[in-house]
Parts: C-alpha cells; sequence; structure tokens
C-alpha cells in the first residue's frame, strides 16, 4: 500500500468484494504485517483492558469489526454515558458489540434488534450484500448476554419491532444493518428520540453505498456533521 492511507486503500481494495467476514480478517492480518496496532494502548491504563475486552469477545462472538472499530463503539458508549436515555442497537449478528457495550453503559437499558435470519432481500445498490446474509441464533445471543441485566433482545425486521421502545429516549444508537432501507428506516425512526449530546455510531458507512446514500440523504436537511470515523464508521451527535 505505498503512497496511500489506510482510508484510500480499504475505498478501493478488491478486498471489499468478498465477504465482509473475510474481507475483515484479511484487513486485520494486513495490518499485523505492517505492525500497525489498531488500539493504541499502553501499560497500566483502562485502554489495555479495553483491549483485552476486546479480543476475548472477538474470539467469543467472531465479532466482524476491526478492533480500533470496536474501540469506537466502547469509547461512544462510554461518553455518552452522561447523556439521559436508553441505549440501542440494530443490528446485532452474533453479540459481539453489544457485549461491548454491556461493560461501559452504566445504568442504560440495552434495547437490541436483529432479524436473525441475515439480511433482508437486496437491490442494486447493495450489492455487495445479499439476502439471508449474517444469520444468527436468537437464543445464542439471549444466552451470551445473560449474565446482564436489563438487555432487552428483539427479533424481527426493524422497525416493525420498535413498539415497545417508541416511548423511549436515547443517548446513543449503533447501527450496522448494511443496507440503505434498513439504515434510513432506523434514522427515521431513533432520530426524534435521541437527546441532544446523544450519537449515532453506524457502520459500513465507508464501503457500502445503500448506508453511505442513506446517511447522506437523511442529513442533508438537518444540522448536524456526519463524521467520518476509523474504519468504516461514521458519527453524528445530536444537536
Amino acid at each position: 500500500m505505498p503512497n496511500k492511507n489506510v482510508s484510500q486503500w480499504l475505498s478501493t481494495s478488491p478486498l471489499l468484494s468478498l465477504p465482509r467476514r473475510a474481507t475483515w480478517r484479511a484487513i486485520n492480518w494486513l495490518l499485523a504485517q505492517r505492525n500497525m496496532t489498531a488500539v493504541p494502548a499502553a501499560e497500566n491504563t483502562y485502554r489495555t483492558e479495553d483491549y483485552r475486552l476486546i479480543q476475548r469477545v472477538i474470539s467469543e462472538t467472531d465479532m466482524l469489526l476491526l478492533r480500533d472499530e470496536a474501540y469506537q463503539v466502547l469509547s461512544c458508549a462510554r461518553a455518552t454515558i452522561k447523556v439521559p436515555g436508553d441505549i440501542a442497537e440494530v443490528g446485532v449478528y452474533r453479540g459481539g458489540s453489544a457485549r461491548l457495550m454491556c461493560e461501559v453503559r452504566g445504568s442504560r437499558t440495552l434495547n437490541l434488534f436483529d432479524t436473525f435470519e441475515g439480511l433482508p432481500s437486496t437491490d442494486s445498490l447493495d450489492s455487495r450484500f445479499a439476502g439471508g446474509q449474517y444469520a444468527a441464533s436468537f437464543e445464542a445471543v439471549r444466552t451470551y448476554l445473560a449474565p446482564f441485566p436489563d438487555v432487552h433482545i428483539y427479533k424481527g425486521l426493524f422497525p416493525e419491532t420498535s413498539g415497545p421502545i417508541v416511548d423511549k429516549r436515547f443517548s446513543f444508537v449503533h447501527l450496522d444493518v448494511d443496507l440503505y432501507q434498513p439504515t434510513r428506516d432506523s434514522l427515521e425512526f431513533f432520530y426524534p428520540r435521541v437527546n441532544s449530546g446523544g450519537m449515532f455510531l453506524i457502520h459500513d458507512y465507508l464501503w457500502a453505498d445503500g448506508v453511505r446514500k442513506a446517511v447522506q440523504e437523511f442529513f442533508a436537511s438537518r444540522p448536524e456533521p456526519i463524521l467520518e470515523l476509523a474504519g468504516a464508521y461514521c458519527g453524528v451527535v445530536k444537536l
């Protein structure tokens, strides 16, 4: 990757035509060959513990996030603890990112949404993905997160499953839904319910055309800037 930064390379690499799990494993391997540390950590700091947690969750759940992406989940969930409201995640897969949030959410309730049958059908805008991709076991996720109180898991296509939270307010919303319409639907639902200072953290913004289009369209007429972050994430802080 001479004369290119990592972001440029990720956005043009033919590796991105592979399924995401294989892509992320390949990227992690390449980062290791270049001696690039995804999450800088010094001894006797909280980042060291975060790094160990991320490594453990990756091994337990086959989490598809890069380590610096996983650290952003921890950091953003932790940073919004003083904002009133629950936490929500749409796109749970095997519960890895939810497990990370359980460690730093404080007393906030965690609301999790996934079809657990994989992605819904896709069209040309979402051509990187296929219907049924990223299916996972609802029971396995429920068992994995059972030690943590106030975690509610809803199975089905969001926002059809949003009934139990329509009257709630939120401090942090993590979206990892891969496709245009689920991203747009999730933003439409949560935006009016996120408190000022709360945050959206949205995965696949870098490399999924549908996600990028949905986010840019939604915030084009709103005051919040879209912050491009490490890996494939973007973030938006509610004004």
